[in-house]
C-alpha cells in the first residue's frame, strides 16, 4: 500500500504535465519500487488534465510482465485497473494521501509453477523450512521429530488441482545419528469460497508412496486454509475478493478486486 500511495503522490505532483509525460514518469517511479521487470507500463487516464489539480484521476492502469516484486519472487503477468480516484489535494504536499472516496481496483495475476519453486528454493525462503517439529505418527501421543524440508516443489495441474512435493530430512541426534529421508506429496483441489477464501479440498497425502490417515490430511488442510483466508486483510482496512481462480498445467491465474477506505501505513 505504501507503493500505491507513492504512485498517487507522483501522479498528483504532475498536474498540468502532458499525458504522455505523466505515464512515463509514473512508470519510472513504479519501476524504481520493484526489483526489475521484463515490461512495465503505467497509464493514467484523465480528461481534462487539470482534474489532477483537484485531486481527481479517472483511472490508473498498470500492466507488467516478468515482474520481480522481490529479488526471489517473479510474477509472470499482472494487470491492475482502478476505478475513479479522488483524494484531498491539500495534503499531497505533506506526503499524506487522504481518500475522499474508497479506492477500488481490479487485478489479474498469473503465476507459474517454476517461478514459485524458484522462490521456495531461494536462500530467503529456505530458512523457513528448517527445524520443523513434526509428529509423523499423526497422533498426539507421538514424539515429534525435527526435520528439514528439502526440495519443495509446487505443480499446478489441470482442473484447478495442485501437487505439493518435498523431502523430509531428519536431523541427526545422539539417539538417532543416522539421517533419514521421507518423500511426501500432497494432491488437492484449490477452490474459492465466497470470494474471501482459497481452500484446499480433498487432499491426498502420501508418505513414501503410502497414503496417510485421513485425520492427518484433514488437519493439514485445516491449517493451510486458515492462512488462505483473505478476510485477514480486513484488519488493515483492505477488502479483497477473488472473482476467478483458474489452475492449468504449470500456471495459476487469479482475478479479483480490492477496496480500501484509506491508505494505511503512511
Amino acid at each position: 500500500m505504501e507503493l500505491f500511495a507513492g504512485l498517487l503522490t507522483t501522479v498528483l505532483g504532475l498536474a498540468g504535465a502532458p499525458g504522455i509525460a505523466i505515464d512515463r514518469i509514473a512508470t519510472d517511479f513504479l519501476r524504481g519500487q520493484i526489483v526489475r521487470a521484463d515490461t512495465l507500463e503505467v497509464r493514467v487516464d484523465n480528461a481534462p488534465n487539470y482534474q489532477i489539480l483537484l485531486g481527481n484521476v479517472d483511472r490508473i492502469r498498470v500492466a507488467g510482465r516478468g515482474v520481480y516484486v522481490l529479488e526471489f519472487l517473479r510474477i509472470d503477468e499482472i494487470d491492475l485497473e482502478t476505478d475513479p480516484i479522488s483524494i484531498d489535494p491539500n495534503l499531497v504536499q505533506s506526503g499524506k494521501i487522504v481518500l475522499r472516496r474508497p479506492l477500488q481496483a481490479a487485478v489479474r495475476v498469473v503465476m507459474r509453477s517454476e517461478d514459485i519453486n524458484a522462490a521456495l528454493r531461494s536462500p530467503n525462503v529456505q530458512p523457513s523450512f528448517k527445524n520443523l517439529s513434526i509428529d509423523i505418527t499423526g497422533t498426539s501421543k507421538g514424539n515429534p521429530e525435527v526435520f528439514d524440508l528439502v526440495n519443495p516443489e509446487v505443480t499446478f495441474l489441470e482442473g484447478d488441482r495442485l501437487r505439493l512435493a518435498a523431502t523430509l530430512q531428519s536431523q541427526p541426534t545422539p539417539a538417532k545419528p543416522k539421517v533419514t529421508k521421507l518423500n511426501v506429496s500432497v494432491n488437492a483441489e484449490l477452490r474459492t469460497i465466497g470470494g474471501t477464501k482459497l481452500q484446499i479440498f480433498n487432499p491426498k497425502i502420501e508418505l513414501e508412496g503410502t497414503p496417510v490417515p485421513d485425520r492427518i490430511a484433514k488437519a493439514f488442510a485445516e491449517g493451510l486454509n486458515k492462512v488462505l483466508d483473505l478476510r485477514q486483510l480486513e484488519s488493515k482496512g483492505i477488502t479483497a475478493r477473488v472473482l476467478k481462480l483458474e489452475l492449468t498445467e504449470g500456471k495459476m491465474q487469479v482475478i479479483g478486486f480490492a477496496k480500501m477506505d484509506s491508505i494505511p501505513n503512511q
